[in-house]
């Protein structure tokens, strides 16, 4: 009885202490509110809605100059007098900083729409934007003031290859009344267009050039715009002149369309009385080119053909990747062993090399060259280790963490702001503050910054920063895993691999939530707002709005399921999948095989330069983040199965 009275008093002592314990825990921090006001403000600025005053905090901000300039340019829609001294004056106290970037482009840009020479002027001369630069050319033919050289700056802006913005027509006008637009001049500048592979551009700069004179330029822009017809022609009317330079663009477009036709017209054209040595070698080249590009069967032989050029990459690197796509890997390994060092002593070739000579040889014969790149964190290692049957090394080595040089770095004006814009969703601008501190760092200090921005979870700066510092071993710091919960989700709703979901992640957007490409991709996976559209429609899933695409949840939701109906289509080949996701599937529909091809090879094989890397360093980011959790690397072995046509083949 006395024990029982014992256990009990001890009973509640404990549970007095582990009450008294919770009451004194310190509570956690509070959020500061300060940054949400922030984005609120920055918001109603965008929305164009009335503001309440800031309040002290917000005054106090450490970027509540980004504030000050959003709202001035905000009230550029209604400019006045009184804006434009504020806007001068917040431009002269704030020089060299990046929060005035975008205000002072806008600014110039309204000061020019509004003649006001007398500010554009004095205040443009470092402009580089097209539009200003054609702008401040107006604006001095405009005032007649600063004049001196103005026809040579013209002439240069009038010269480049490229569409000049409309504010540079009445310059341009100008320039045809002081005799300085030669027809010499605009032959130059049409064929500059037609050198960049821009017929739209050439056929409108050929309107200056006189009719005679026009006759092989516009010959030359049908040549680029409709290659076969035009090709025909010339094929079939061995009398009809043309410049050689035309001739070989136009074939070089048909030998990429249509590389059989191509072939096809190749005789009649070399046929013909004004075809010269250099350029038979030059057609010859690019039918091959197209040949192989096609997967053509007469590639190898077309490669054959050509005189050895050492100097010519392109042709070194394609003619190796006919072979291979023809199985002829005695030929490979010939025209791998002719390559130059710099090519020769690559990954890819050096792996090449060692499969043509297993396949030639046996796998003894190749063992020792495989050895020498299965240690590589790279495509081409892993394939090299999967030959050997050897375990990947991933030359793991974490960069030295240096706390102290890290808080100097994060206590800069500038870092400081980049810390708070980041954290209130302005990427980009935080991404000029830290280049001013970032920039011009050395090496060692830049992967303490590095480590800094991954602190912050500022994952695409911290990968991108350690690139530049050239710190590629430092594999935990360089594959991160956030948005954890949501590629959990998503992978377990479309039985599609969380490593598989996190590597096209960072190939697509480097885990910039509001990555935005020059197709219009959006988002973590980087989806294109019609696809994006179509995919949630077929999974009756609401279609998201443009911007929803830069909410997490919803391009990691519709990704996944684009890639769950990728992996379908293509009955679980991941190789042809990827492509798709990059390319596009009408872009794989022509690569795929007609019969059972190795996976490497195929890859090998595609024509797009991007494709080829991309699978290959998504295959590479599988491994990483495998590795990352702790879980046998994948095979590429076993992630590669043989490439198979999508149509079942004939009895």
């Amino acid at each position: 009885m006395r024990n029982r009275t014992y256990l009990r008093a001890a009973a509640l002592v404990l549970a007095a202490l582990a009450v008294r314990s919770i009451a004194v825990e310190p509570p956690a921090p509070a959020q500061d509110p300060i940054p949400g006001e922030f984005r609120a403000a920055m918001q109603r600025i965008r929305q164009r809605v009335p503001e309440p005053p800031d309040s002290p905090g917000l005054t106090a901000y450490v970027i509540h100059d980004y504030l000050v300039a959003a709202r001035l340019r905000r009230d550029l829609a209604s400019p006045s007098e009184e804006l434009d001294g504020s806007i001068d004056d917040f431009l002269r106290s704030h020089s060299g900083q990046p929060v005035i970037h975008g205000l002072k482009h806008d600014w110039l840009q309204s000061l020019a729409d509004r003649k006001r020479w007398d500010w554009f002027l004095p205040r443009s001369a470092d402009a580089t934007d097209p539009q200003l630069v054609c702008e401040r050319l107006a604006g001095r033919l405009a005032t007649g003031g600063d004049t001196a050289g103005l026809a040579q700056e013209a002439l240069a802006r009038w010269m480049v290859a490229q569409k000049q913005p409309d504010e540079c027509n009445t310059v341009f006008a100008w320039l045809h009344t002081q005799s300085v637009l030669t027809p010499e001049l605009a032959d130059t500048r049409t064929r500059a267009a037609l050198a960049a592979d821009n017929p739209r551009l050439a056929r409108e700069f050929v309107g200056d050039v006189p009719a005679p004179r026009s006759a092989p330029l516009l010959q030359w822009i049908q040549l680029l715009e409709s290659p076969g017809a035009a090709v025909a022609i010339l094929a079939m009317n061995p009398g009809t002149p043309v410049e050689p330079d035309a001739l070989l663009a136009g074939f070089g477009h048909f030998s990429i369309a249509d590389s059989t036709a191509a072939a096809t017209l190749l005789p009649n054209l070399l046929k013909r009385p004004d075809m010269t040595p250099p350029l038979q070698a030059r057609l010859q080249r690019a039918a091959a080119l197209g040949a192989a590009y096609a997967r053509a069967p007469n590639a190898v032989a077309a490669f054959d053909l050509l005189e050895p050029d050492p100097n010519d990459g392109q042709v070194q690197e394609w003619r190796v990747r006919a072979a291979l796509w023809a199985g002829d890997f005695a030929k490979a390994l010939a025209w791998i062993d002719a390559m130059p060092p710099n090519l020769a002593t690559q990954p890819r070739w050096r792996y090449w090399r060692a499969r043509a000579v297993a396949a030639t040889s046996g796998a003894a014969a190749a063992a020792a060259s495989y050895a020498e790149i299965a240690g590589m964190r790279d495509y081409y290692g892993y394939l090299a280790a999967d030959k050997l049957r050897e375990k990947y090394n991933l030359n793991i080595h974490p960069s030295p963490n240096d706390t102290g040089v890290q808080t100097a770095l994060s206590s800069e004006p500038a870092m400081v702001r980049a810390h708070a814009l980041f954290d209130c969703d302005m990427a980009d601008e935080a991404a000029a503050e830290w280049a001013q501190v970032v920039g011009p760092a050395k090496p060692a200090a830049k992967i303490q910054a590095a480590r800094l921005a991954s602190r912050w979870g500022w994952y695409a700066q911290t990968i991108a920063t350690l690139a530049v510092a050239g710190e590629w071993d430092d594999v935990p710091l360089r594959y991160p895993r956030p948005y954890a919960a949501t590629v959990e989700t998503a992978a377990k709703e479309t039985l599609v691999s969380e490593d598989w979901l996190y590597a096209i992640m960072r190939q697509e957007s480097l885990f910039r939530k509001d990555a935005v490409s020059r197709a219009d991709a959006r988002g973590l996976m980087q989806m294109q707002p019609a696809t994006a559209v179509a995919v949630a429609r077929r999974w009756h899933l609401p279609p998201p709005a443009r911007d929803e695409l830069f909410e997490p949840t919803v391009s990691l939701t519709l990704g996944a399921r684009y890639v769950r109906e990728l992996l379908d289509k293509y009955r679980g080949q991941l190789a042809p999948s990827l492509a798709a996701y990059n390319a596009g599937p009408m872009s794989v529909s022509r690569w795929l095989p007609s019969d059972p091809i190795d996976a490497d090879v195929w890859i090998e094989n595609i024509p797009y330069t991007e494709t080829r890397g991309y699978i290959q360093h998504i295959l590479e980011h599988i491994v990483a983040f495998a590795k990352m959790r702790d879980a046998p690397p994948p095979r590429l072995v076993n992630l590669l199965p043989r490439v198979e046509p999508l149509v079942p083949r004939g009895p």
